[in-house]
C-alpha cells in the first residue's frame, strides 16, 4: 500500500526535519545520511545559511504512515469503493474476504496450522501468516475497500530527470554491453559538470527501471549485443511447410569441425572436420566424410558421390554460401549473394544432373537444418568424449591439456570408425518429437516416403564427381600440371597439339584423367600420368622408365606417320567426280523417325572412350624387327657406346 496517493488533500505530504526525526526516532544527522543514500524521497530548501530537509510521507514505511495519518481527525481512506474498483483489484479482496472468514478468531499456532492446510487445499490462492495479519488490520480499519489491491498506483511516475535519462541511455544502449553501474557513474559525473543537484540524484536501479519501462527488452538486447545475437534470440522465425516435400528429393550439406582431439599419423593432436549431406525432411544423413584436413571442394564431391550412389539424385539441394560450395565445377559459381535459386549458365555437375541449387543466406545457420545435427553430435558425443575442447574458449575444460599430454586421446582411425557407427546407429535412429518425425527416427520416416530413386550409371556419376581442372594447352609432351607436378600423355595427343582442354580427375587417384575440349566440352580421350626419367643411369628402375619413355617417343612417331601415309594416288578426274557427287541436288525426300536419347554427356564420353580403346588396340608388331636375337643395350651418352665397342674389340 502506497498512501501517498491515498492521503486527503488537507493532510500535508511533506514532513520537516524535526517532524521526520520525531516520527522515525532518529537524529538529524542520521536522517541526512539516509537521505543521501536514497532511502527517503526528500527535498532541500535554503533558509539563510541553513539547509532545511523535507521528507515525503510516501517514502516512509506503511506502519509509520499509518501512525502519522491517525493524528488527523479528518483522515479518510481515499480510494475507490469495491463496486468502482477494477477487476484486478477485486481479485485480491475476494480472495482475502474468504480467508479472513475461514480463519476468524484463530491466532498463533492455530493460525499457522490453518495457513498450511489452506495452501494445501487451495494451491492457486495461497497465502501466509504475515499476509493474513496484515489483511486483518486493513479490514479492521478500512473495511472491504482495504482488501483491494493497491499496486500500480504510481505506474508511469519516475524521479529520473529526462536529460540525465537520455545521457544514460546513450551510454548504456551500445554494442559491447557496458555495465549498468559504470554508465550510471558516468551519468552522475555528467550531472556534476552540468550543475545538477547531486543530492537528489536517483540510484542506478531507478535508471534501469525507467529504461525497462520505456524500451522493449528485445530492443535493449539488440542495441547491446548486435543484430546477429538478436536474430537468434528474439527475431521472428519462418514456419516451414514440409507437406509438399518428399524424403530424398531435397538435400542439405555443410562442413563442421568436431570438438574432440584425435591423434593423426604424425602423433599430433588435431580436431577433425566432417562434410555431410542429409535429407532435408527426415534429417537422415546420406553421405559424409570425416577427415583431419581443412574442408574443401574435394570433400564435397566425394560425399555427394557417396550419397548419390546409395540413394540416387535429389531434385534440389540447399548448400552453404562458402567458396567451397560455390566452385565452378560443382554448383556453377555465382557473383552475388542471393537466397533464390542461382541460375547456373556454366557447365557444372549439378546443372548437368538437373539439380536446382539453393544457396543459404550467409552467416545464418537457421537456413540450414543440418546445423541442428551438429549440435546433436556435440551434446550426445563430443561432451562425453576424452579430448573435448568445448565450442569456444569459455567452454574449454581445464583437463584438455593434461589429456593430450598423457596421450589419452583416441587415434583418428579409431575415432573415425566410432563416428561412422554413431551416425548410422544413433544419429539416424534416434526418435524425435519434431513436427516432421512425430516420434519416428530419421530412418523410419525416410524409408516410408522414399519410393522413387533417380539414378545415372555408376561410371557416369563417378565422372560427374571428378574435379575439373583449369584449362591446359596440349604440348609436345602432352599436358603438364605444374601444381601437382604431373605430366599426362596418350598417343592420340600427337595429333591434337595446341588444343585447349580441361581434365576431370578422380579425387582419390590423379594418375588417370579424362580430357574434354575447353570450347565445347566434348570428350576427347583418356590420359595417364607419365613419370620423369632420371638424369643419370643409376638403377634398374631408371632404365625401365627410360625405356618406356623411348617407346612412347617411337610410338608417337609411328602414329604421326600413319596419319600422313598415302595408300593411293587420286587422279584429277576422280576428284572432279567427287565434286559432282557432292553438289548433286536431286536428293530423295526423307522422313526419319525422331528418337530422343536420354544419355547424358558423361555417358556419351564413356561410350566414346570404349570405342577409342577398341580402335587403338591394333597390332603394331609389323613395325618391329622380328629377328632380334637379343635385347639391344640402351645408352644415354655416345661415349658409353664407343667405350663399349672398344672394350669388345680389345
Amino acid at each position: 500500500m502506497k498512501p501517498i496517493n491515498e492521503i486527503n488533500e488537507n493532510i500535508p505530504q511533506w514532513l520537516n526535519e524535526e517532524e521526520a526525526c520525531c516520527i522515525l526516532n532518529i537524529k538529524p544527522k542520521t536522517l541526512r545520511q539516509k537521505c543521501s543514500k536514497g532511502e527517503f524521497c526528500f527535498k532541500i530548501e535554503q533558509s539563510g545559511t541553513k539547509h532545511l530537509y523535507y521528507i515525503n510521507v510516501s517514502s516512509l514505511t506503511d506502519n509509520i504512515q499509518k501512525e502519522y495519518l491517525k493524528k488527523f481527525k479528518d483522515f479518510r481512506y481515499n480510494q475507490d469503493s469495491y463496486s468502482d474498483a477494477p477487476v484486478w483489484a477485486k481479485v485480491q479482496a475476494d480472495k482475502y474476504i474468504n480467508i479472513l472468514n475461514a480463519c476468524e478468531n484463530l491466532t498463533g499456532k492455530s493460525l499457522i496450522d490453518f495457513v498450511a492446510k489452506w495452501n494445501c487445499c487451495n494451491p492457486c490462492f495461497q497465502t501466509s501468516y504475515s499476509s493474513i495479519r496484515k489483511m486483518r488490520q486493513r479490514y479492521k480499519e478500512f473495511g472491504l475497500n482495504g482488501l483491494l489491491a493497491q499496486y500500480g498506483k504510481r505506474a508511469g511516475e519516475t524521479i529520473v530527470d529526462d536529460k540525465l535519462y537520455e545521457y544514460f541511455k546513450n551510454l548504456y544502449l551500445k554494442e559491447g554491453a557496458p555495465s549498468l553501474y559504470s554508465c550510471w557513474e558516468q551519468t552522475k559525473g555528467y550531472a556534476l559538470r552540468e550543475n545538477f543537484d547531486i543530492k537528489m540524484f536517483p540510484s542506478h536501479h531507478s535508471f534501469r527501471r525507467r529504461l525497462e519501462k520505456e524500451i522493449p527488452k528485445q530492443a535493449i538486447y539488440l542495441a547491446r549485443y548486435g543484430q546477429s545475437a538478436w536474430n537468434r534470440k528474439y527475431s521472428n522465425y519462418i514456419e516451414r511447410d514440409y507437406s509438399n516435400i518428399t524424403c530424398g528429393k531435397v538435400w542439405v550439406s555443410d562442413h563442421a569441425q568436431i570438438d574432440i582431439a584425435c591423434l593423426n599419423e604424425t602423433g599430433d593432436a588435431v580436431f577433425p572436420w566432417v562434410t555431410a549431406w542429409r535429407d532435408f525432411k527426415s534429417s537422415k544423413w546420406l553421405g559424409w566424410l570425416l577427415q583431419t584436413g581443412h574442408p574443401n571442394s574435394d570433400h564435397i564431391f566425394q560425399t555427394f558421390y557417396y550419397a548419390a550412389r546409395a540413394f540416387g539424385l535429389p531434385s534440389d539441394v540447399i548448400i552453404d554460401n562458402g567458396k567451397d560450395y560455390r566452385c565452378r565445377d560443382f554448383a556453377g559459381g555465382r557473383k552475388r549473394i542471393t537466397i533464390e535459386t542461382d541460375e547456373v549458365k556454366t557447365t557444372s555437375m549439378l546443372a548437368e544432373l538437373n539439380i536446382k541449387v539453393h544457396f543459404a543466406q550467409p552467416y545464418n545457420g537457421q537456413t540450414k537444418p543440418i546445423e541442428r545435427d551438429f549440435l546433436k553430435i556435440k551434446e550426445l558425443l563430443s561432451k562425453h568424449a576424452v579430448g573435448y575442447r568445448g565450442g569456444n574458449i569459455l567452454e574449454r575444460p581445464e583437463k584438455l591439456k593434461e589429456e593430450i599430454k598423457r596421450g589419452k586421446i583416441m587415434p583418428f582411425n579409431e575415432f573415425k570408425e566410432l563416428f561412422d557407427d554413431f551416425v548410422i546407429n544413433i544419429l539416424n535412429k534416434k526418435p524425435s518429437q519434431g513436427k516432421n518425425l512425430k516420434g519416428l527416427c530419421p530412418d523410419e520416416l525416410f524409408n516410408q516416403e522414399f519410393t522413387e530413386k533417380i539414378i545415372t550409371s555408376k561410371d557416369a556419376l563417378k565422372l560427374f564427381c571428378m574435379r575439373t581442372s583449369r584449362i591446359f594447352r596440349i604440348g609436345r609432351n602432352g599436358i603438364r600440371d605444374n601444381e601437382l607436378g604431373i605430366t599426362y600423355w596418350a598417343d592420340w595427343m600427337s595429333a591434337r597439339t595446341d588444343l585447349k582442354v580441361y581434365l576431370r580427375r578422380d579425387i582419390q587417384n590423379y594418375k588417370e584423367a579424362w580430357v574434354f575440349r575447353a570450347d565445347n566440352d566434348e570428350f576427347i580421350g583418356n590420359v595417364s600420368a607419365m613419370s620423369a626419367v632420371a638424369a643419370l643411369d643409376a638403377d634398374i628402375v631408371s632404365k625401365q622408365e627410360f625405356k618406356e619413355a623411348m617407346s612412347a617417343k617411337k610410338r608417337n612417331l609411328k602414329v604421326a606417320k600413319e596419319f600422313i601415309k598415302r595408300t593411293q594416288d587420286i587422279s584429277l578426274n576422280e576428284q572432279c567426280a567427287n565434286y559432282k557427287a557432292l553438289y548433286q541436288k536431286d536428293l530423295p525426300a526423307i522422313n526419319p523417325k525422331i528418337s530422343k536419347i536420354a544419355n547424358t554427356n558423361m555417358d556419351k564420353a564413356i561410350q566414346k572412350s570404349k570405342l577409342m580403346a577398341e580402335m587403338n588396340n591394333f597390332d603394331l608388331s609389323v613395325f618391329e624387327q622380328r629377328n632380334k636375337t637379343q635385347e639391344e643395350r640402351l645408352f644415354l651418352f655416345e661415349t658409353d657406346c664407343v667405350l663399349e665397342k672398344e672394350s669388345k674389340g680389345a
